[in-house]
């Protein structure tokens, strides 16, 4: 399994290369995206860092419930999809995001995978909206299109050696986000998730806070935080955060 997946990543690479490139630069990026994908399986990642600010336990002192956590300002490079359905969004977000590290940037540099993989969904700003109204009516096609009024965002840390000069990227669809300091309060569980299990996740999550007497939180929306390959099996690392408002 592990092989098929480095093969794919080394076909896709050079199915989607440019073709002034040449045919050997193809293949050499795509044996470049393959190796990456490979050592990823078994790499140890660096994490965006924070501190925590307070822990929250049950009564018996046992069980952490959440932690309030506060994060630096730091630079993650992300791409935001709008109309697309769950499962399409994360496969290829991720597949933008996975090219950015492994060269489709300004220089071809390859950058070290890190965690988390940050994911969020939130509403369509106003301009946003009026662009996809916009959009809708200019549509030619017979079946008009679903309105839509979200937009989904994913996100890499950018390693510590490359915050400062983090190469922009070359697909027009990737950005760098240069992220705010943010406290958030986290909570975390193991296993394989669902779109129905991070959806219950954060519901938890905001029973709890508001039972513990949190102010200041927007729930408008949430983070999920990925730390895993999919080839991890156990004791694997899903965060959902609600960030707290200054």
């Amino acid at each position: 399994m592990r092989i098929q997946v480095v093969l794919l990543v080394a076909l896709a690479a050079v199915a989607s290369a440019d073709e002034e490139g040449g045919i050997l630069d193809s293949i050499r990026n795509g044996f470049n995206r393959a190796g990456a994908a490979f050592s990823s399986l078994y790499a140890t990642y660096e994490t965006a860092p924070y501190t925590v600010e307070r822990t929250v336990k049950t009564d018996d002192g046992e069980t952490i419930i959440y932690e309030e956590r506060n994060y630096p300002g730091q630079k993650w490079v992300c791409t935001t999809e709008i109309d697309e359905e769950e499962e399409e969004q994360n496969k290829d977000a991720f597949m933008r995001l996975f090219g950015y590290i492994t060269g489709d940037n300004e220089g071809g540099i390859t950058i070290p995978m890190t965690t988390p993989v940050s994911m969020v969904r939130e509403p369509l700003t106003a301009e946003e909206l009026a662009n996809q109204e916009r959009q809708s009516d200019e549509d030619t096609q017979e079946q008009e299109s679903e309105e839509v009024h979200t937009k989904y965002t994913m996100c890499f840390y950018i390693n510590q050696a490359n915050q400062e000069n983090a190469p922009p990227p070359t697909n027009p669809e990737v950005y760098i986000e240069n992220r705010p300091t943010m406290t958030v309060i986290a909570s975390q569980t193991g296993g394989y998730m669902d779109d129905e299990d991070w959806v219950a996740m954060a519901d938890k999550l905001k029973q709890d806070a508001t039972a513990q007497g949190e102010t200041g939180m927007d729930y408008s929306s949430f983070y999920r935080a990925g730390y895993d390959s999919p080839m991890k099996f156990w004791n694997r690392r899903n965060e959902v955060w609600y960030v707290k408002q200054a």
